[in-house]
């Protein structure tokens, strides 16, 4: 697909920063941004080489972009960031924070102070600083858009990695914050995946992928791609006046069980009532039905 091939481009001639775009979701995006006529920042931690192909891939299809190495956990690095896309483009229209670490730590004993701060300064922390520094050129856009990542799992409060689910759901908070904060001239919004099949997921292995799919309503991971058509409706004039939401691209696990993994359970509870026999159950569990009568 070329750049000329999308009949509507609904980022033409707009200017997108993506953080964490060398790889997975922060990919797709940066080449779907670009393919709706965006000009775009890849943003890149420390594999150069993938930051590259992603911004050949983005010429190649007649785009436009740029490759700029900087750690969004590192305050020092972000002004390159910025100040690189001002003057490569001339200006900043979109903001898109996707780049994060995660830490798998399955004991309370591997969350560490370093564990806890790297993933803090990558999640909250970072994108605070870099958004700060982004809103003087996304106000002079005239129709500014930040647009945050957050995770289902932080909305379950899942026990597991708490220095991650935590941040992610400040992220939740931050985001309807700014929200407010800088309405009208700029938006801010958040995407919340699902599992990804990105490799974030890399700790599982590939058949516990097929595990993970079946637990959702709609029976498979999410792809980096469904992620990033969610963040591509809230960059554009489609969604002009949406504001400090959030749209969930789980594929229903937040809030749906799916049906078929309950079946069983449920023909297993349908009684018949007219052999009912309340004595089978149990003295301890009569006097918990009646109340301890």
């Amino acid at each position: 697909m070329t750049s000329s091939s999308v009949s509507n481009q609904k980022l033409k001639d707009k200017v997108a920063i993506i953080t964490g775009s060398s790889r997975g979701m922060g990919r797709a995006a940066a080449i779907l941004f670009a393919q709706h006529g965006a000009k775009v920042v890849v943003n890149y931690h420390g594999n150069k080489e993938a930051a590259d192909q992603v911004v050949k891939k983005i010429e190649e299809t007649g785009g436009s972009a740029i490759a700029i190495q900087a750690d969004i956990g590192k305050i020092a690095d972000l002004p390159r960031l910025v100040d690189g896309c001002i003057e490569k483009f001339g200006k900043l229209d979109i903001l898109y924070h996707n780049a994060a670490i995660h830490y798998v730590c399955p004991d309370l004993e591997d969350v560490t102070e370093g564990v806890w701060d790297m993933t803090y300064n990558s999640i909250i922390k970072g994108p605070f600083f870099l958004t700060k520094l982004a809103i003087p050129h996304l106000k002079k856009s005239g129709n500014g858009c930040i647009i945050f990542t957050s995770t289902s799992s932080a909305g379950t409060a899942t026990p597991a990695d708490p220095h991650y689910m935590t941040a992610k759901n400040a992220v939740n908070a931050l985001y309807r914050i700014l929200g407010g904060w800088l309405a009208p001239e700029i938006r801010v919004n958040c995407v919340v995946p699902g599992f990804v099949k990105t490799d974030m997921f890399r700790h599982h292995p590939p058949q516990m992928w097929d595990v993970l799919g079946s637990m959702v309503p709609m029976n498979r991971m999410c792809t980096p791609l469904d992620i990033a058509n969610a963040a591509l409706f809230l960059a554009s004039d489609d969604a002009c006046n949406i504001t400090a939401q959030e749209i969930v691209v789980d594929g229903g696990r937040s809030s749906a069980i799916p049906r078929r993994n309950v079946l069983p359970v449920l023909q297993a509870m349908k009684p018949g009532v007219s052999t009912y026999d309340k004595q089978a159950y149990g003295s301890d569990n009569i006097k918990e039905m009646d109340v301890g009568i």
